[in-house]
């Protein structure tokens, strides 16, 4: 019985000490580079990350979806390009990034202010022609998928019954490099 138990104990040896080497040839693998990656998309998101650099703007808007070419500059201002949505005849923009931002907040934040033209019949009971502004505040956070900086969250504006903040839709920022969208130049005379 004895030899029995021993033969037992011995092939319960071999088999755990056989398994404890492949866990340690896995963590000898681990190359620099991987190192290298890893630590990079646990760093905190700056400034120069995101400017200068183009970027793909999908607007998500009640039922409304458009996309818009959007340059983030150093100086913290922001070129618009090309766009599938409204016409826009002038805009204004500034970003900035929270660098303190807790985890879990939305350190990116961007203002637009797009004016629109609209031209109505001239006559009696008639509008003519006339503009406005539309602003729209994003905040989302920015996270990195593969080489590509992506920037997403919520929407705001003013809803002008309540005169308060409200949520009025989505977006998404994708890195030009990594998008599919429209290709377009530089609106820089606004």
């Amino acid at each position: 019985m004895r030899s029995f138990s021993a033969a037992v104990t011995m092939i319960l040896a071999s088999q755990t000490n056989g398994f404890v080497a492949p866990q340690r040839r896995l963590s000898i693998s681990i190359s620099p580079v991987a190192t290298a990656r890893y630590t990079m998309l646990k760093a905190r998101t700056t400034i120069q990350d995101l400017s200068p650099k183009e970027f793909q703007l999908e607007e998500l808007e009640d039922k409304e979806e458009c996309e818009t070419e959007v340059w983030l500059n150093q100086d913290g201002s922001v070129i618009l390009g090309r766009t599938n949505g409204p016409a826009v005849s002038d805009y204004r923009g500034d970003w900035h990034l929270i660098e303190t931002a807790a985890d879990g907040d939305n350190p990116f934040r961007m203002r637009l202010t797009r004016v629109y033209d609209a031209s109505g019949h001239s006559g009696p009971n008639q509008v003519g022609d006339f503009s406005y502004e539309v602003t729209r505040e994003f905040q989302g956070s920015v996270e990195m998928v593969g080489d590509s900086i992506t920037v997403s969250g919520a929407t705001h504006g003013i809803d002008e019954q309540s005169l308060l903040d409200a949520e009025v839709g989505y977006f998404t920022m994708v890195d030009s490099a990594a998008s599919e969208g429209i290709e377009g130049e530089r609106n820089e005379g606004r």
